[in-house]
C-alpha cells in the first residue's frame, strides 16, 4: 500500500472537534465527489454539502478484538488494519451490544440497546421502521450504500430462493443502493440465487464451491465442520472477500454523484466455516499461534447453568483437541489476513480517486470468536473472546495515533457517523460520539453494555455490565447473577467471583449502580 494516504497529522491540543472536522476535510469544499467540479451544484446543496466528509464504514464478521497486529498480536498479518490505527485512534476495549449477528447489526443501524430494539435473537426479521442511522445520513443529504452482509431478515421477505430480490426491503432501512451477500452456509442451500453464486457459476466454479462448503440445517449438516479448518479449492481472486472487495472498488471507481456517501462494506468472513484462500493458507501452514485459556466454565444447577451447557453440548467441545484449534486458528488467521489485504486495495481505490483527503474510515466487526477460549467456539457469551470487537477511526490524512483502554460500545460508532456527518441522531439512540478522543478529550464511559436472550429467544435474558476493572453479567429473566471477573487480577476471565463472599460488595454495587440503572433506562 502506498504510504500517501496514512499521511501523519499531529493535531492541536487546542482545536475544538469542529476545527478539527474542518481540518480533516481541508481541500474538499471545491471538487465534487467522484465527478469533479462542483460547477453543477445548487447554491443550497453546495452549502449544504460543503465540508460534509465521505464515511467508508468497514465491518467483518466474528471478528475477535485480538486478531490484529496492532492489538499486539505479533502473528497474524494485518498490515493495513496497523496503518490505519497508526494514523488514527485504536478502542482495545469496544463492547458489542449483542454477541451475536442479529442483535449487534440492530443496535449499529438504530444506535439503540437490545432490549429497546428487541431483536435479542436470529432468527427474525428486523423492522423497516426502525430509525436507523443510513434514513438519518439521507436527511442530511448522504448518498448511502452498502455492499456485503447485511443479515437483516431471517426468512426471504420476498418468498424467493433468488435472494437478489429482497433488496428493496434492505433499501427500505436507509440505503439508496445495495448489493447483498450472506453466509456460506446461505449459498449451500438448494436454489439460492445471490451475485456471488452467480458470479461463481459464470465462471465454472460454483460446483467447486458446493463441495467445500458445508450444509446448514440439513440431515447431513454437523456443526464440526463449521470450525475444521481447512484450505479452498477456489484462487485468492474468487473467494468471497476477494468478490466483496472488487464489488466494492468498482462502486467507488463508478460513483459520480455529488452527495457525499455514507459506504457500508460489510465482509462476511471470518465468520466460520473455516476456510481461507490457498495463499494465505500456505503462509499460516505450520506457524505457532498462541491460543487462549482452555479452561471450561463451572456449570451451576440453575437457568444459566442450563443455557450454557447447552451451548457446550451444541458445539461439540469434546472435538476440541489442542491441534484442531491450532489448525482451525490458522485458517481463521487467513481469512483475516486476506480481509486486510483487500482492504489495502480499498485505500489505494481512494487514494487514486483523490478522495483519501475527505474521507474517514472506520472498522469494526458485529461480535468476536471464541477460537476455543474456555473450550468455546463461535460466540452467544460474553467472554471477552465473544462480546470484544476490533474498532479503528482513521481521519482523512491520518492523526496522532492513540490507544484508548476504557469501555466504549458498538453503538459510539453509531453516534460518531452522524456527528460527522452533522445529521440528527435516530430516534431513542444511545450512543456518544468517539470523536473527541482523536484529540485526546474524550470523556470515558463508566460502564459498557451487551444483552441477548437465551437460545431462540427461551429461557434467559442475559444483561452484562462491563467497568474498567469488572465485568459482570445478570439473567434478568431468572433473576439469577451469572458471573463476576475481576479483569485486574484475573485478565483471562477464568475465575467467577459471582459467588465469592469477599466479591458480594463489589457485585451489590456494580447491579445496583450500573446494572439496574440500566435495565430501567436511566443510565448508558
Amino acid at each position: 500500500m502506498r504510504q500517501r494516504g496514512f499521511a501523519a497529522l499531529e493535531t492541536n491540543s487546542g482545536m475544538s472537534r469542529r476545527q478539527f472536522l474542518k481540518t480533516a476535510a481541508a481541500g474538499t469544499t471545491g471538487l465534487a465527489l467522484g465527478s469533479g467540479k462542483l460547477s453543477g451544484q445548487s447554491a443550497e446543496a453546495r452549502q449544504k454539502n460543503s465540508g460534509r466528509p465521505n464515511i467508508l464504514f468497514i465491518t467483518t464478521d466474528e471478528h475477535r478484538y485480538d486478531a490484529l497486529g496492532a492489538a499486539g498480536n505479533k502473528v497474524i498479518q494485518t498490515p493495513n488494519l496497523d496503518k490505519l490505527a497508526a494514523g488514527g485512534v485504536r478502542f482495545a476495549r469496544t463492547y458489542c451490544q449483542g454477541p451475536l449477528c442479529q442483535p449487534s447489526r440492530a443496535s449499529i443501524m438504530t444506535g439503540q440497546y437490545v432490549h429497546q430494539h428487541g431483536q435479542t435473537w436470529n432468527r427474525f426479521d428486523m423492522k423497516t421502521e426502525w430509525p436507523t442511522m443510513m434514513k438519518q445520513l439521507q436527511k442530511a443529504g448522504y448518498f448511502t450504500a452498502k455492499i456485503g452482509k447485511t443479515h437483516f431478515y431471517a426468512g426471504s421477505p420476498s418468498g424467493s430462493r433468488d435472494l437478489r430480490k429482497n433488496q428493496g426491503f434492505v433499501r427500505s432501512f436507509g440505503l439508496d443502493y445495495v448489493l447483498e451477500e450472506f453466509d456460506k452456509q446461505a449459498h449451500a442451500i438448494k436454489g439460492i440465487v445471490t451475485p456471488y453464486t452467480e458470479y461463481l457459476k459464470e465462471k465454472g466454479l460454483y460446483q467447486t464451491y458446493l463441495k467445500e462448503t458445508p450444509e446448514f440445517r440439513t440431515p447431513k449438516a454437523r456443526v464440526e465442520d463449521n470450525y475444521i479448518g481447512k484450505t479452498s479449492r477456489l484462487a485468492q481472486e474468487h473467494d468471497l472477500t476477494s468478490f466483496i472487495a472488487h464489488k466494492s472498488i468498482e462502486w467507488l471507481d463508478g460513483y459520480q454523484d455529488q452527495k457525499p456517501f455514507f459506504f457500508w462494506i460489510s465482509f462476511v468472513a471470518p465468520h466460520p466455516p473455516l476456510i481461507d484462500d490457498p495463499i494465505w493458507a500456505a503462509f499460516y501452514k505450520n506457524k505457532k499461534i498462541p491460543l487462549g485459556p482452555r479452561q471450561r466454565p463451572k456449570i451451576p444447577d440453575n437457568a444459566w447453568g442450563r443455557y450454557l451447557g447447552g451451548w457446550l453440548k451444541g458445539i461439540k467441545t469434546e472435538k476440541l483437541t489442542p491441534e484442531l484449534l491450532l489448525e482451525a486458528a490458522r485458517h481463521y488467521y487467513g481469512m483475516v489476513s486476506l480481509i486486510d489485504q483487500k482492504i489495502g486495495d480499498l485505500v489505494n481505490a481512494l487514494e487514486r480517486q483523490g478522495r483519501e483527503a475527505n474521507t474517514w474510515i472506520i472498522f469494526t466487526s458485529d461480535h468476536g470468536e471464541m477460537l476455543g477460549d474456555h473450550g468455546l467456539m463461535f460466540k452467544n457469551v460474553f467472554y471477552k473472546g465473544s462480546v470484544l470487537v476490533p474498532n479503528i477511526i482513521h481521519p482523512p490524512g491520518g492523526a496522532r495515533p492513540r490507544v484508548v483502554n476504557s469501555p466504549t460500545q458498538s453503538i459510539d460508532l453509531t453516534a460518531t457517523v452522524i456527528d460527522l456527518a452533522r445529521a440528527e441522531p435516530p430516534k431513542d439512540s444511545r450512543g456518544r460520539t468517539l470523536l473527541p478522543f482523536l484529540e485526546g478529550k474524550g470523556k470515558p464511559r463508566e460502564a459498557a453494555f451487551s444483552e441477548m436472550a437465551g437460545h431462540g429467544n427461551r429461557g434467559n435474558f442475559l444483561v452484562m455490565a462491563a467497568t474498567d476493572r469488572y465485568r459482570y453479567l445478570y439473567d434478568s429473566q431468572n433473576e439469577i447473577a451469572c458471573e463476576l471477573f475481576d479483569l485486574q487480577e484475573d485478565p483471562d476471565e477464568l475465575n467467577n467471583l459471582v459467588d465469592d463472599p469477599g466479591y458480594e460488595k463489589v457485585r451489590k454495587n456494580l447491579h445496583n449502580n450500573f446494572l439496574k440503572p440500566f435495565m430501567k433506562g436511566e443510565i448508558g
